[in-house]
């Protein structure tokens, strides 16, 4: 049985979903032995008083289903600072997290992993796995430019590179120098089984007025006069605007000032979300006009879950776009949003068809069912490129 090493600090017992959860998961129903490494416990994470890390590691490895979780502990902290945010100290990190690690599980045949500076320390670690490096930001825009010799570290070591867009091959291509033929595009992606039928309508919905506009994810990183622009247009028609997400505060701001429109939900686990999203008309990816950088390259899977409930969609410009073609109504300033999202409301039901097909396009388990093929069923080339 071959053994999968997945690496992202992503929490697993969380309620925010990943396409490294999602993999990890579809690989072991395949008939892998999985380990997922979370972030490991570092000093910072003490210092700070950050105890849901310290109680993590302190239950030790767990098993979900086929998934072992792993988080070792390091004495080495890595964080956006000199010289923390050096090669040196990324590799010192895990260099000390190993000995635990390799008491933890075994050696894996392939290692999967989207953390800058982990890849030529995972190659180290475990020089007879195949290492693919899995690319699912525009890293810079979050760590500074401090963070790009850790890149070229990583993909020089890793045998496979995937992003999650054309546009961030772009950037490793063209910025960074990686070998053209060592990079393919994975994408994003969708469980379509959890759309498979509606569902029982939530109860909290049920006391809201149709037409329903949702946006699902982190509302830190909304556009609050776009999202003021789309409850006047809600509340104007008579609907609701569903806010699900950690709370923010332009959104309880929102939520004041439209009390009869806007229902802050709170984070809702991935399993529940279809059907929180499958009884409202559209969906919002309404993002931060103000950090343009931040979304360089981004391919939120917010877009493959609307498109997966047959919403009609609004959002704010995204690069990965040009490539996408996605079924989505693009708008830039709060007059469009307001005539695009009445527009949406009045053609949502003649606008599904289109989101539905996208969203046949994109299934997870397609996608897994060719990585595990190309990576475990048959010996995996260096170098190779084909997705």
């Amino acid at each position: 049985m071959p053994h999968v090493l997945f690496h992202r600090p992503t929490v697993w017992r969380s309620e925010v979903e990943c396409s490294t959860k999602v993999l990890a998961r579809l690989f072991g129903a395949f008939g892998a032995e999985v380990s997922y490494l979370q972030a490991p416990l570092d000093p910072v994470h003490l210092l700070r008083g950050t105890q849901g890390y310290l109680r993590i590691w302190r239950r030790g490895p767990e098993r979900d289903g086929p998934v072992r979780v792993l988080t070792p502990a390091t004495p080495v902290p890595v964080r956006d600072l000199w010289p923390l945010n050096t090669l040196a100290a990324a590799q010192l990190r895990y260099a000390a997290a190993w000995p635990a690690l390799a008491r933890l599980a075994p050696a894996p045949d392939l290692v999967w992993t989207t953390v800058p500076g982990s890849g030529a320390a995972l190659r180290r670690a475990f020089p007879g796995a195949h290492l693919v490096f899995h690319v699912v930001d525009y890293y810079p825009a979050f760590r500074g430019s401090a963070v790009q010799p850790l890149e070229r570290s990583d993909y020089a070591a890793a045998d496979s590179i995937l992003t999650i867009g054309e546009t961030l091959r772009d950037y490793l291509t063209a910025e960074l120098g990686v070998p053209a033929r060592k990079v393919a595009v994975l994408g994003q992606g969708v469980s379509l089984e959890r759309y498979a039928a509606p569902g029982p309508e939530p109860e909290p919905l049920r006391a809201l007025p149709r037409p329903r506009a949702v946006w699902s994810g982190v509302l830190a990183k909304g556009d609050p006069p776009l999202f003021r622009a789309a409850a006047e247009t809600l509340a104007a028609a008579g609907g609701s605007l569903v806010l699900i997400g950690p709370p923010a505060g332009w959104a309880t701001a929102l939520a004041d000032a439209f009390p009869a429109t806007v229902q802050l939900q709170g984070p809702v686990p991935a399993a529940a979300l279809p059907a929180w999203l499958m009884h409202c008309d559209v969906g919002l990816m309404l993002y931060d006009r103000r950090r343009a950088e931040v979304y360089r390259g981004q391919n939120p899977l917010k877009l493959y879950e609307y498109a997966a409930a047959g919403l009609a969609i609004l959002s704010t410009p995204h690069e990965e776009y040009r490539h996408l073609d996605p079924p989505v109504a693009v708008v830039t300033d709060e007059d469009a949003t307001r005539a695009a999202l009445s527009a949406a409301l009045a053609r949502r039901e003649s606008l599904r068809p289109a989101a539905l097909a996208f969203a046949r396009g994109h299934s997870w388990r397609d996608k897994a069912t060719a990585l595990f093929e190309r990576f475990l069923a048959q010996p995996a080339a260096a170098d190779g490129a084909t997705a």
